[in-house]
């Protein structure tokens, strides 16, 4: 899938503008975050780990001039399977079962791997992956909290979350006292805001990276 065609995947799977997608997208590509080369016939392929790093930009923040910053401080958290929270029904998943669901470890290599399936798996496997592990994705700018969480049910009912954090650190200790993350601006909480994707939303946009004769195949 050549540029054009992903960002306006990308805009319909989420709802978004498709002029916005496409000034998101241009930053990254400036900033060397995802695919950029030839145009026209000679254009590489978008891959799954740029539909990773444009999602964390359309969810991270609302203002374009940020989302290169909070593309490389979100993306490189890493699942923080001791991070809870004193909710009730909020079940944190265990290094095990992590590994058995996913590959990767940080944010954007887990999200790269779910947008990745139907390529790895092939389109009947990752249907039925999805099927089994309907996990949808809640982003806390503020927090710098990730969340991968699918509802726990009773009948009809939602009791609880089964979570999947990627928590990174907002201050650090130094010899100076607690600071800012180096590099990072600090994220202001005046309205903090919390933005999310459906699961459904991985599947579409993995089944749309793959080569047309694929789909075709799986059809």
């Amino acid at each position: 899938m050549k540029a054009a065609a992903f960002n306006k995947l990308i805009a319909e799977a989420y709802t978004t503008p498709e002029k916005t997608v496409i000034v998101y997208a241009r930053l990254l590509k400036e900033a060397g975050l995802i695919t950029t080369g030839a145009r026209g016939r000679n254009a590489p392929e978008m891959t799954p780990l740029d539909a990773a790093r444009l999602t964390l930009a359309i969810l991270t923040t609302e203002s374009p001039s940020q989302c290169v910053e909070r593309v490389k401080r979100f993306g490189k958290i890493k699942y923080s399977p001791n991070f809870k929270k004193a909710y009730r029904g909020y079940e944190t998943i265990q290094p095990d079962h992590f590994a058995s669901l996913f590959k990767g470890e940080t944010l954007e290599e887990v999200l790269a791997y779910m947008f990745g399936l139907p390529a790895t798996v092939g389109i009947e496997e990752s249907c039925r992956w999805f099927e089994n592990n309907v996990f949808h994705l809640r982003v806390s700018d503020f927090d710098v909290l990730a969340e991968l969480f699918q509802w726990k049910m009773e009948g009809p009912e939602i009791v609880g979350e089964l979570m999947v954090p990627f928590k990174g650190e907002e201050m650090v200790h130094t010899d100076g006292g607690f600071q800012h993350v180096e590099s990072f601006t600090p994220i202001k909480g005046g309205v903090r805001t919390e933005r999310s994707i459906s699961g459904i939303s991985f599947l579409e946009i993995g089944l749309g990276l793959l080569p047309d004769e694929e789909k075709a195949g799986g059809a």
